[in-house]
């Protein structure tokens, strides 16, 4: 089997991974360039076919090359003749044919890449840590791309403008050119949930914008200034609703794992070092015992980012605030933003009706920007599987779009639903060996037992992650 392997983003890598497996099934390798490639130790610099062929039978590797005239790193391409002699007689020949000066993705000329006539197989790689760079930042050569996609330089890179750069520029161009060879894409990424599936609909050439990233986002951090008695009954019901949870105090009486078995940080300072134990896009409840150290957290808060910022006390305490605020010179814009007094107004009095009242408040906030409710152990699972999303709903089907599970050999990590739909779903799943989609209908036994009134209906995309 000949391959080149052509783009940017993790040639190498992929030449080197590719030619361990064949080693390992006892294949003998070559692995040589039609343009540039870095010298590695044992390169065999020689256009001699008996010298490489030697090496070939005796090591069952060979990289080799001639030695660049304008760079010592770098080797350049065999003569045809060598090239085509060695190449019988290897099981398997990678070839690096395109250069992509290290970036992540890349627009080719018009001469490359360099393909040679025996070639069998193109791949095509995409690094995905081009992903929220500026598209001027992340491709090589990108002003011979600009006139040929649809967005700028000073764009922000989603999967669908990987994807357009990587169709117009490698996959279409040539599949028209070398119709008799197989064409793939083979994306480098990360070991996130994200860009797993992500890699995983771009070499598939299936539609990449489908999947919302708002669906991937991690578990949201609540932050709580203050040990108190409300802060106690919070940790006991947040724990219950996916969040990572914070307590922080200034007094170890009050900062300890005994009163907080369920937090899954404590921690004891003083309030004037919140912004060491910060985090982005936290949802942050201040309720402090004094309102000098409530004055302290809101302002090093909001000198953050937040998705949520509320603090207790009554519309007094919350005016007094306010005012310092503006005093301070925060803008009317900033100051709308904290929610105070804290909480929904449901006439709360107990600390646990305070809790309930404060965490309604925080999931109204929060759902109107996170569209998943994945777990902790889905977005950080590793494991092979197919994952199953819902992206459209009807009716009165139980999880709403963006709700995910993972099928593995070995069991079921999160839920799209119950019933007979995940039912099904995990049978599908169970064979499925490409992305597809599917339809599912709610049955009158889940409607029943499910307690709605109207039936529903979940289309779900199936994803096989290796």
């Amino acid at each position: 089997m000949r391959i080149a392997v052509v783009g940017a983003g993790g040639k190498t890598t992929l030449i080197r991974t590719m030619a361990e497996e064949a080693r390992r099934k006892g294949c003998t390798v070559l692995v040589t360039t039609t343009t540039h490639m870095y010298i590695e130790p044992d390169t065999l610099l020689t256009d001699d076919a008996d010298e490489i062929i030697e090496q070939l039978g005796q090591q069952g590797f060979v990289m080799a090359g001639l030695m660049s005239e304008t760079d010592e790193r770098k080797m350049t391409a065999l003569s045809l003749e060598t090239y085509h002699r060695v190449s019988q007689v290897a099981d398997l020949v990678l070839i690096e044919a395109d250069g992509s000066k290290h970036l992540p993705l890349k627009w080719p000329r018009e001469d490359e890449p360099v393909i040679w006539d025996n070639v069998e197989q193109i791949l095509v790689v995409v690094g995905l840590h081009g992903l929220n760079q500026k598209a001027k930042d992340a491709v090589h050569r990108w002003e011979l791309a600009k006139s040929h996609v649809s967005f700028d330089g000073n764009t922000t890179l989603h999967p669908s403008h990987v994807q357009e750069l990587v169709m117009k520029g490698y996959v279409i161009p040539l599949k028209e050119k070398y119709p008799e060879k197989e064409v793939k894409i083979k994306v480098a990424h990360d070991d996130s949930l994200y860009q797993r599936a992500v890699a995983k609909m771009l070499e598939e050439e299936l539609d990449a914008s489908i999947l919302d990233k708002g669906w991937f986002t991690t578990l949201p951090d609540l932050i709580i200034c203050g040990g108190g008695h409300v802060s106690q009954a919070l940790v006991h019901m947040a724990s219950c609703l996916n969040f990572r949870i914070k307590v922080m105090d200034d007094r170890e009486v009050f900062a300890n794992r005994e009163r907080f078995p369920l937090a899954d940080e404590i921690i004891c300072d003083t309030f004037d070092h919140l912004s060491d134990h910060m985090e982005d896009h936290a949802y942050y409840v201040v309720i402090t015992r004094e309102h000098k150290d409530d004055f302290l957290c809101i302002e090093q808060i909001l000198e953050g980012s937040y998705d949520y910022l509320g603090m207790i006390g009554s519309k007094g305490k919350v005016a007094k605030a306010f005012e310092q605020l503006r005093t301070a010179g925060v803008s009317e814009e900033t100051i709308s933003t904290i929610h105070a007094p804290i909480g929904l107004k449901i006439g709360a009095v107990t600390p646990a009706e305070i809790a309930v009242c404060i965490l309604a408040e925080i999931i109204s906030v929060k759902n109107k920007e996170v569209k998943g409710s994945a777990s902790k152990g889905l977005l950080e699972s590793r494991d092979r599987g197919t994952l199953c999303i819902i992206i459209e709903k009807e009716g009165s089907s139980p999880r709403g779009v963006g709700s995910m599970m993972l099928v593995t050999e070995d069991g079921i990590i999160d839920s799209i639903g119950g019933g007979s739909v995940e039912a099904a779903a995990i049978e599908d799943a169970r064979t499925c060996t490409h992305c597809m989609v599917k339809d599912y209908q709610l049955n009158e036994k889940d409607k029943e037992r499910l307690g709605m009134i109207c039936g529903g209906r979940n289309k779900v995309l199936f994803i096989p992650l290796d």
